[in-house]
């Protein structure tokens, strides 16, 4: 077994932007199911019982605070995740970008649009 490497460096390896994203697709998928969607559900809940504590939900997601940070985190996320799910949907069923060179463009017009929605959004809310 001579030539074979003895570990592997994985700051040495280079993934093509296509592999990035659909790596980033199912971490972003795991974060979802596990993080987003019961908080999500739990501030749906909280919302629902009360005025008062609609009221309050309100104010906290709109006041900058680590809370209102994390709830947008977590809508990214689930952004980045329905970006990246809606193009390899399209790549699958239409046959769209299956190539090596389309499949890294697309990849990276998603994270670019990830990018500006997401700047875009967070300006709109807090200006």
């Amino acid at each position: 077994m001579e030539g074979r490497p003895v570990y592997l460096d994985l700051t040495k390896i280079r993934l093509p932007m296509s592999a990035f994203s659909s790596i980033t697709h199912r971490l972003s998928g795991m974060y979802t199911f596990f993080i987003t969607l019961p908080v999500i559900l739990y501030l749906i809940y909280f919302s629902t019982s009360s005025k008062t504590n609609f009221d309050n939900l309100v104010s906290s997601i709109s006041s900058i605070s680590f809370f209102s940070f994390f709830i947008y985190v977590s809508l990214l996320v689930f952004w980045y995740h329905l970006l990246t799910g809606l193009r390899h949907l399209i790549m699958d069923f239409l046959h769209i970008g299956e190539s090596l060179n389309t499949a890294n463009n697309s990849a990276i017009f998603v994270i670019v649009f990830w990018i500006i929605s997401s700047l875009s959004i967070l300006f709109y809310i807090y200006s």
